[in-house]
């Protein structure tokens, strides 16, 4: 890998990052492509492949494939229900990424505080990699704060 490629990309991250859904700091590092289908209520999130995600084993680390599938489901939540936060999260793992991957969060069942999610990670050729189901729990839907935003008494 080379260094300085490695750095500047670090970077770049830093500077264009903000505060907000798509443009947070691991977004821009990931080089993240977020998107909604507005009619099937659904996100999806592609993660470029690169070196610099491989576990010891030269795949795509898990910890890494996790987080994508947590990320389109919390996009999914900010885009079509409220601002929420994983309570819990069970991720499955059924083969290697060795390249390219796409993930889609769907809506399992929703309350008025907790939302049951579904994300599914796919390889380049199509093939299923990774599974999760999490438990979110809305925050604005009970008048929580948005912990991104601090609160100011005024």
């Amino acid at each position: 890998m080379d260094r300085a490629a490695l750095l500047d990309h670090v970077d770049q991250a830093a500077r264009t990052a903000r505060p907000e859904f798509g443009s947070f700091f691991l977004a821009k590092l990931l080089d993240l492509d977020i998107s909604y289908d507005e009619q099937e209520q659904s996100c999806a999130v592609r993660l470029p492949y690169s070196p610099m995600l491989h576990n010891p084993q030269g795949t795509v680390h898990g910890g890494i494939l996790t987080m994508v599938l947590d990320i389109a489901m919390g996009h999914l939540c900010n885009r079509f229900l409220s601002t929420a936060v994983t309570l819990d999260m069970n991720t499955r793992f059924f083969r290697p990424v060795t390249g390219d991957s796409h993930s889609e969060a769907r809506i399992l069942k929703q309350g008025r505080t907790i939302v049951h999610l579904e994300s599914r990670l796919h390889d380049a050729e199509g093939r299923l990699a990774a599974h999760a189901t999490a438990t979110w729990h809305r925050l604005t839907a009970t008048g929580q704060q948005n912990p991104a935003v601090p609160h100011v008494s005024g």
